[in-house]
């Protein structure tokens, strides 16, 4: 069974200075869209929906809230 855990913080990058790399799901605000991306060295992985600003994630349906990450473990 795959365990999902929301991070204390709806950014990619962790409070731990470590650079982590693997799978989050990508839930937006507004849209309710779901998504796996992939994350290398807590930056995602280019997509055509999403993109980083920063430590945020953010989905193409205009938005202004960042997507809310959960960390696939």
């Amino acid at each position: 069974m795959t365990t999902v855990l929301e991070p204390k913080a709806p950014g990619v990058l962790a409070e731990d200075k470590d650079a982590w790399s693997g799978e989050v799901v990508v839930l937006c605000p507004r849209c309710k869209a779901l998504q796996t991306l992939q994350v290398v060295g807590d930056s995602i992985l280019p997509t055509r929906k999403y993109i980083q600003k920063g430590t945020q994630v953010y989905h193409d349906c205009g938005s202004t809230q960042p997507c809310r990450l959960y960390r696939i473990l």
